[in-house]
């Protein structure tokens, strides 16, 4: 993971980390959020999954297609938007001013060349663990 890297280079401390991943966390838009907002859902449906999630284990847009509010394609839809609004960690850092954004982007680049010898992939730079 990006962060962890950051750490063990010494340019974030832990704290640091857990700050950045707690906002990227606060950041994100929830799915029930996403729902209502894309006018999919109204609130009262959100409201009324919500309710139902208190009593199982199983995710937001399961139970709002087991409801009949929402169908497998709306579902993908709403996911597809939750990952194009989430704000990479890297970016998330910057923003708060933890690491310069000339270092971030050195340690970035290096970081993707290094997984890029691994065999991981790259794509999951930013993705928190």
């Amino acid at each position: 993971m990006f962060g962890k890297f950051l750490v063990e280079r010494g340019l974030l401390s832990e704290a640091q980390l857990l700050q950045a991943l707690e906002r990227q966390r606060e950041m994100h838009l929830s799915f029930g959020r996403l729902a209502y907002e894309l006018g999919l859902m109204t609130l009262d449906q959100v409201m009324e999954v919500l309710g139902a999630q208190h009593e199982s284990r199983v995710r937001f847009g399961a139970l709002a297609i087991q409801k009949g509010f929402l169908d497998e394609a709306q579902v993908e839809a709403v996911v597809e938007a939750q990952r194009e609004t989430r704000m990479p960690l890297g970016q998330v850092i910057a923003t708060m001013g933890l690491v310069d954004p000339e270092k971030l982007d050195r340690a970035l680049r290096l970081y993707l060349e290094s997984d890029r010898r691994s065999g991981s992939d790259p794509a999951e730079a930013e993705a928190p663990d």
